[in-house]
């Protein structure tokens, strides 16, 4: 094997995603008072096209709300279907937090230490690509509870904690 194939052998590894896609997951999702299609969220780009930086448009993320986020990343090979979700989280709005202050941290605290590893790769590896979509919601407990469900049952890549600890010790012994 030659050099180059090695280090690209050697990149693909580290940059390999496991996704869990379990429909019996899935269909125990239970939010019927919300429409969370894609659509209905809000998007943009996350860095700017260094990633040294915001993208201007995190101004447009609310702060006087608080809500879901998600960060993906878009390959625009395929524009419209190469969207990878990585990590789901919550904002409550409280009187020190919001959604944009919330979002804002993980770049600002996250991206450049091992607090958290998984936030920390994702930064490495896919901070040019990485976009944030989010959803304003105004109830705290439906955003804490939405948050678990999503996280139980998507099983993200980047999400370190699951709340059901039935899928969290499923997961651990597999």
């Amino acid at each position: 094997m030659n050099s180059s194939a090695f280090e690209l052998g050697e990149q693909l590894n580290n940059q390999a995603v496991k996704y869990f896609l379990h429909r019996p997951l899935w269909d125990r999702f239970n939010f019927p008072q919300l429409n969370l299609q894609f659509a209905n969220w809000q998007k943009i780009k996350y860095l700017n096209a260094n990633a040294d930086d915001f993208e201007a448009a995190i101004d447009t993320v609310p702060n006087n709300s608080g809500g879901l986020y998600l960060f993906y990343v878009k390959c625009e090979i395929i524009s419209g279907i190469t969207e990878y979700p990585f990590y789901i989280g919550r904002a409550q709005f409280t009187e020190h937090q919001n959604l944009r202050k919330r979002v804002k941290e993980y770049f600002q605290h996250f991206s450049r230490n091992d607090e958290r590893p998984k936030i920390t790769r994702m930064f490495k590896y896919w901070a040019k690509d990485l976009h944030l979509a989010y959803f304003v919601l105004n109830n705290n407990a439906d955003i804490i509870d939405l948050e678990k469900q999503l996280i139980n049952f998507l099983l993200l890549p980047m999400n370190d904690e699951i709340p059901d600890q039935e899928i969290k010790q499923a997961i651990k012994a597999f």
